[in-house]
């Protein structure tokens, strides 16, 4: 709840202006509404009197007054309506960019264990249940609470036994509505933690969409889709029938003080001191009451609902272990691009010492300008490396340096973008081609044909209906494997970064378009500090160093030849080759 408050009266305070239009509006609304049955009873009375001009013309009276009444209740609304649309959709505008500011600060490993689709239902969830909780406010607690206060006095001024009635029934009734609301909310949520777990099965299905088809798990998934809605069903009936429960008790509260208040204006009249038109005016007023009160008790449902949906991605607000740039961060320059592993400890158990680390002590100094090739079995620690290089991941101990230069006494983005990464499997955003080269950096023509020549892509780019403005798909799917391993590298040759990160770039590749794209490759690293995390040997075998890695440890090193010469390891992987892949 901390946080939900926190959050959103900072929106509230950067839209103070709207909020307090709001504000002001409501409340004249709500006085003139209620001031309205005040004339309604000198009508009632005046009717009640036998024809005479001086009644006539009381009554015109009255009757303009609640003509000036509703005039000025229609000009509240229509100023409510100028400041409730930069209120709550500007909140929501605002909510929106802060949870995704929030989300692309957490770590690599954050979005490693948690599903895409139940994280844009949370931020959804979250900024859309701002809208909710305002309007809830404004139109259930603010005028409520006014109404109630000037029901009050109107009523303590006519009958003050009545009003006493009144407001101890007030009392009980928002406290049981506040209390039960609260008691049910673990129902509330438990719905919407069910709901974020079929947002996740949805896009772990959805996203997978060619492993689903290719092996026929129509069925399968579709099973598990079910089974995670019915879970989210059962759980809504449980919510909905306390619910309804409260609905009823709130009926049975609500006839209660009608009744016992009319049963009461009865025994007044009966004693010949009670007016028609304090009966007028006490049913006018009680009647907005009862319907504002009715929807309170129904509303706060919608409340505590809002407030449950918004809590999951309150926790992820609360994510203290986020990736920021120490104190002392500066955007240096990567002018060599000597890469050192300085005793490096690291683990992927929270606590290591209840576990053996994958890296203990481990060294590595990478020469500036030097192609080292990453060799060894999965789990050895290859790409593990490369994340602490992009500091995805942080030592627990040790720290790697650029050019001497700590990693931390980078900022996140300088250091990035000095490091340009081809992943085996490159991800693209569902943009056009060019925007996918650029990453929206402003190139010119020749610099983006030149990238693209260079990475082999250009030929299959030009013959498609729409060339660069060609609009990919979600993750890339319009293309194929080796299209999207093209643009990958067409990226890096446009960055002209100097450490390149190579995760076996050309593995996607015909044998013909490897050769081609192995000369630009190395044309692209010849200056350069590279990385090869490597499978395929006819990528490795012109680096100055192969590493060979096994359980986060170098166990021998060299290049092609001395390894081979030394007959270990390295000399096992290479006889166990078939057509240039390493068999692991």
């Amino acid at each position: 709840m901390d946080i939900l408050f926190k959050e959103y009266c900072k929106v509230i305070w950067q839209k103070k202006v709207y909020f307090c239009m709001a504000l002001f509006a409501l409340a004249c609304s709500i006085s003139l509404d209620l001031t309205a049955p005040l004339y309604y009873k000198n009508i009632a009375n005046g009717l009640a009197l036998p024809y005479s001009e001086a009644t006539l013309l009381l009554l015109f009276d009255n009757l303009k007054t609640l003509a000036l009444i509703y005039t000025a209740v229609w000009f509240s609304w229509r100023l409510l309506e100028i400041a409730i649309v930069p209120l709550d959709g500007g909140g929501i505008n605002l909510l929106e960019k802060r949870c995704f500011d929030v989300l692309k600060k957490q770590k690599h490993i954050f979005f490693e264990n948690n599903f895409s689709g139940s994280l844009i239902k949370q931020a959804n969830r979250f900024s859309r249940a701002f809208e909710t909780i305002m309007d809830w406010f404004l139109f259930q607690f603010f005028m409520n609470i006014l109404a109630v206060i000037i029901s009050f006095t109107i009523f303590y001024q006519q009958q003050p036994e009545f009003a006493l009635y009144f407001l101890c029934w007030v009392i009980v009734f928002v406290i049981w509505n506040i209390t039960y609301s609260i008691w049910k909310m673990r129902f509330d949520k438990a719905v919407a933690a069910t709901d974020s777990i079929v947002g996740g099965v949805f896009s772990d299905a959805i996203s997978n969409i060619f492993v689903v088809k290719s092996f026929a798990l129509e069925n399968r998934e579709q099973q598990r889709v079910n089974q995670a809605s019915d879970e989210v069903y059962r759980k809504k009936k449980i919510a909905w029938f306390f619910t309804f429960l409260s609905f009823a008790v709130q009926g049975i509260m609500t006839f209660g003080i009608e009744l016992l208040l009319v049963y009461l204006m009865i025994l007044k009249w009966q004693a010949g001191h009670f007016e028609i038109g304090v009966f007028v005016l006490f049913q006018s007023i009680m009647i907005i009451l009862i319907q504002r009160l009715w929807e309170f008790g129904r509303n706060i449902r919608t409340l505590f609902g809002a407030l449950a949906d918004a809590s999951e991605m309150a926790e992820v607000f609360r994510q203290s272990d986020l990736e920021t740039d120490s104190v002392q961060a500066l955007p240096h320059t990567i002018s060599q691009g000597a890469i050192d592993f300085n005793q490096l400890s690291f683990s992927y158990h929270q606590d290591p010492t209840t576990h053996t680390p994958l890296f203990d002590d481990f060294s590595l100094h990478i020469k500036a300008g030097e192609k080292v090739a990453l060799v060894g079995q999965s789990g050895s620690g290859k790409s593990t490396l490369t994340k602490l290089l992009f500091r995805f991941l942080e030592p627990y101990q040790g720290n790697v340096s650029f050019d001497g230069i700590n990693a931390k006494d980078f900022t996140l983005q300088a250091l990035r973008h000095q490091i340009s990464m081809v992943p085996q499997q490159p991800d693209l955003f569902h943009r056009s081609i060019k925007d996918n080269i650029t990453l929206g950096n402003v190139v010119t023509e020749a610099q983006l044909i030149t990238a693209t020549q260079h990475a082999n892509c250009l030929e299959f780019i030009t013959s498609l209906p729409d060339q660069f403005d060609t609009l990919v798909g979600e993750r890339g799917v319009k293309l194929s494997g080796g299209e999207k391993q093209r643009i990958a590298i067409a990226r890096a040759f446009l960055e002209d970064a100097p450490i390149v990160v190579l995760d076996e770039a050309t593995s996607a590749l015909d044998s013909l378009t490897e050769k081609q794209i192995q000369a630009a490759i190395f044309e692209l690293i010849k200056h350069k500090t590279a990385i090869v995390i490597a499978h395929r040997l006819s990528t490795i075998l012109k680096m100055d160093r192969i590493i060979v890695l096994e359980n986060g440890k170098i166990i021998e090193q060299g290049t092609h030849q001395e390894l081979l010469a030394n007959k270990n390891k390295y000399y096992a992987m290479w006889q166990h080759q078939s057509n240039d892949f390493l068999i692991e």
